[in-house]
């Protein structure tokens, strides 16, 4: 076990998503830190998932992930015609 110091506004937050799923702030963090994927793991599904379109004879840029990510990005920040200018694109 170890302690990690964050500001008491995030305490309290990380306090109420805790309780809202029944559990610890510690086993709440630690069930975040396990769903979310690394760095590394996002690029080795990334390559698994470029190796999968190959097969089915679909090649995606290099540039294309990073343009799906703008693009949650800025659906993520409610900007509703990111969709309507990636389509046209």
């Amino acid at each position: 076990m170890t302690t990690v110091k964050v500001t008491m506004e995030a305490r309290d937050r990380l306090a109420v998503l805790a309780a809202e799923k029944g559990q610890s702030i510690g086993a709440f963090i630690s069930s975040v830190a396990d769903r979310l994927p690394t760095a590394a793991e996002l690029d080795a599904r990334d390559e698994r998932t470029r190796e999968t379109l190959r097969q089915l004879g679909i090649e995606l840029a290099p540039s294309d992930r990073a343009e799906g990510e703008a693009l949650w990005a800025a659906l993520d920040a409610g900007d509703d015609e990111a969709l309507v200018r990636a389509a046209g694109a």
